[in-house]
């Protein structure tokens, strides 16, 4: 008796077959996308050498430690009156040694108005707090200086920023309000409350 071999499977398309799926399979498919936040670096300020710094009263200090405990200029601040204190800080009405120092500036569309000279947010985290409080913390500091250009806006132009012209919104965005958020390297701020 004669032993038969079995049958042996053409395997030359199988390759073919696999280099379409791998092709459907990347036509078809979404990439999810990473959305980062936008922030842009504070402006520089005049000739500074390494151990100068900016006056106190122009920086705004947010911390946030590892208890997820929201300090605002070393007193203990809850999350939803952050915005209101952001607010203050950066309005150009008040004056005095808790606000940033003002200047006259000649702006276009604007004429001379008084901004703030330099007016910084400096946000410093633990490397322990939670990412939704580090959230909620960036959304009300973006939340007041969006409000704060609203009120600007409807006040100046009879609208809403984001209803005002393109050269409204720059002189308004660059100039009166600037998103000056500075983060600082995360550490280690359990000792404060």
């Amino acid at each position: 008796m004669a032993i038969r071999k079995p049958p042996q499977l053409n395997g030359t398309q199988t390759a073919d077959m696999a280099f379409i799926l791998v092709c459907f399979f990347m036509m078809v498919t979404t990439m999810g996308s990473e959305y980062g936040m936008i922030r842009m670096l504070p402006p520089y300020v005049g000739e500074q050498t390494v151990g100068d710094k900016i006056n106190e009263r122009n920086v705004f200090v947010v911390n946030v430690n590892m208890h997820n405990v929201v300090g605002v200029r070393g007193e203990p601040t809850q999350i939803g009156d952050l915005r209101q204190l952001t607010k203050n800080f950066l309005d150009l009405s008040n004056t005095g040694d808790h606000f940033p120092v003002k200047v006259q500036k000649d702006l276009p569309l604007l004429g001379t108005i008084t901004v703030n000279e330099v007016a910084v947010i400096s946000l410093q985290n633990d490397r322990g707090t939670s990412y939704r409080t580090y959230i909620q913390v960036q959304n009300e500091l973006t939340a007041a200086i969006n409000e704060l250009r609203d009120e600007f806006c409807v006040q100046r132009f009879g609208r809403r920023f984001e209803d005002c012209t393109q050269d409204q919104q720059d002189v308004v965005s660059k100039d009166v309000f600037p998103m000056s958020i500075s983060e600082a390297e995360p550490r280690d701020l359990s000792n404060r409350r």
